[in-house]
């Protein structure tokens, strides 16, 4: 049984990990190429700071713990079901993650936007809310593989 809380947790943060870094550059490449705007980690550091001032540490601090604890979530339900082997951990990640990813886009665009402390995140519209479906995708996808690699 602790073998496999070690396994568990370790596989947890290498999927957490990888799957935040995957978001975020999912995210920052949809920006870069100028479909929609916005620094994700800074707008959700700033909404917590109410400034920009420490914004961006916050909001990666809250970003990755954030990450641990839903690829928490996504491994124990991987192995719960037995969807632990490719292609059913990557199909149960992505579609969980892109399910995550449209309650987030809603409720960024519906309610976080008009509440944002700062001027230039309080406009969100339906390429922001998409590119946040998008990265938490990447997310689950990344989650997906990382549970096959390591084998439960």
């Amino acid at each position: 049984m602790s073998l496999f809380l070690v396994k568990y947790l370790i596989t947890a943060l290498v999927a957490g990990a990888l799957g935040g870094a995957a978001m975020e550059f999912v995210m920052w490449l949809i920006s870069r190429a100028g479909l929609a705007r916005g620094d994700m980690v800074l707008a959700l550091g700033s909404l917590i700071t109410k400034s920009r001032e420490h914004a961006y540490r916050v909001g990666l601090v809250v970003h990755a713990t954030a990450a641990f604890g839903f690829a928490l979530v996504y491994v124990l339900l991987m192995v719960t079901l037995g969807m632990t082997r490719l292609p059913n951990s990557l199909m149960l990640g992505l579609g969980v993650a892109t399910f995550q990813g449209i309650v987030v886009a809603l409720m960024i665009v519906w309610v976080v936007a008009d509440q944002h402390p700062l001027e230039e995140f309080k406009e969100a519209d339906l390429l922001v809310g998409l590119s946040h479906v998008a990265g938490h995708a990447a997310f689950g996808a990344i989650v997906g593989l990382v549970v096959a690699v390591a084998q439960f």
